[in-house]
């Protein structure tokens, strides 16, 4: 009988199809979402004086006195369906890439304003990593406003986006900037504004697309004007929500040096490749760097090496690197959650070589240890 399990790796239990892309300047394919922003409340201040709002969407001044509104005008003065950051190593160097998509469309006869065709387009902007740190500071207060600027590197628009080749346009934005066949001339500052409200902690928040000069993004950036940013518009979602956004992007930043030795620079690449589902790729790199420093005494590449096996179904070497991932006990309690998750992955490992019985002893030692999901696989195949 053929025994079906589902695989749970521990780091990106599930993953985007993407399209393979040439690679002829040194960057890597664009990853998988690595946070998501789906639900917030837009508010514009009426014409009447009074905020209105409405769900993901900033409505016009007039929205509510409009008795017949437009396609166009339902649209709003914004709106956004998702945003998305993802990650792509550029000449080895981090940057993440945010995308909005939004509701989008046209007439076919503007002038006219008749016969609308509804679709869907999408934004992306290309920044440092690093920066993504500045846009919510450890340090900021309740009541407190603030904005960043993420000095982005390189902009592009996609009109009624085909959601299978969007990582392709972006790449091919990259080729053209480093190419210098396409100028950069856009920038992005993210405004926000935490508050509390009737016991909820809420999150007020502006992107606002501007220009790469230090004279328009300035004013973005004055303390001085922070309260005006927010007169007129912004959306609001709670404070969990939008942290959880910059947090989940931010934590897959991997360390830096200044200096950067070979064995980070092809433990970042393999990392990439991972990410994006390029696990022979990955594969690849993280040999290359574990030849550099053979002795290394982090379990998490070990941990990736045997997740990007699994996923191959080369069962028998991913479970030798689990192996060698259980046997370096993390230094730091934040780590301790991933490193006890080995023993669940090893268990799904020997299930599909058929070794039911260490499998139950793997998965149950990942309960015991504090990993939930165990139980069910316990429940469901291990009851003598």
């Amino acid at each position: 009988m053929t025994r079906l399990l589902i695989i749970n790796i521990f780091l990106l239990t599930t993953y985007l199809s993407y399209s393979q892309v040439e690679d002829p300047n040194n960057f890597s394919v664009i990853s998988k979402p690595l946070s998501e922003l789906t639900q917030a409340t837009g508010y514009s201040l009426q014409d009447n004086g009074r905020w209105a709002g409405d769900p993901n969407t900033i409505p016009f001044s007039d929205s509510r006195t409009v008795r017949n509104p437009t396609p166009k005008h339902k649209l709003g003065q914004d709106n956004f369906i998702k945003y998305e950051i993802r990650k792509v190593l550029i000449e080895d160097k981090q940057y993440n890439v945010i995308i909005k998509l939004y509701k989008d469309g046209e007439y076919e006869f503007p002038v006219l304003e008749e016969d609308w065709k509804s679709y869907k387009s999408a934004r992306f902007w290309v920044f440092p990593a690093n920066n993504l740190t500045a846009v919510l500071p450890d340090t900021i207060a309740f009541g407190q406003l603030h904005s960043a600027n993420l000095n982005v590197f390189t902009y592009g628009e996609i009109k009624n986006y085909n959601p299978y080749n969007i990582n392709d346009q972006i790449v091919n934005r990259i080729n053209n900037t480093l190419n210098a066949t396409y100028v950069n001339t856009a920038d992005l500052v993210i405004a926000i504004w935490p508050v509390r409200e009737d016991g909820r902690e809420l999150l007020r928040f502006k992107f606002i697309p501007t220009f790469n000069k230090q004279s328009i993004t300035v004013y973005y950036l004055d303390p001085r004007n922070m309260q005006r940013l927010f007169d007129q518009t912004y959306y609001e979602t709670t404070f969990y929500r939008f942290r959880d956004f910059i947090r989940d992007a931010e934590v897959q930043n991997l360390p830096t040096k200044t200096d950067p030795s070979e064995f980070i620079t092809h433990y970042k690449w393999g990392v990439l490749k991972y990410q994006a589902g390029n696990f022979e790729g990955a594969i690849e790199d993280f040999n290359k760097a574990l030849e550099y420093n053979p002795d290394i005494q982090d379990f998490m590449i070990f941990s990736y090496l045997a997740n990007a096996k699994t996923k191959l179904r080369d069962f028998d070497g991913a479970i030798e690197d689990y192996d060698r991932a259980l046997s370096i006990r993390p230094t730091q309690v934040v780590d301790y959650s991933n490193w006890v998750r080995n023993y669940f992955n090893r268990g799904v490992a020997k299930f599909y070589v058929n070794d039911i019985e260490n499998a139950c002893e793997d998965w149950h030692k990942s309960y015991e240890l504090g990993f939930g999901l165990a139980l069910e696989y316990l429940n469901k195949y291990c009851i003598r």
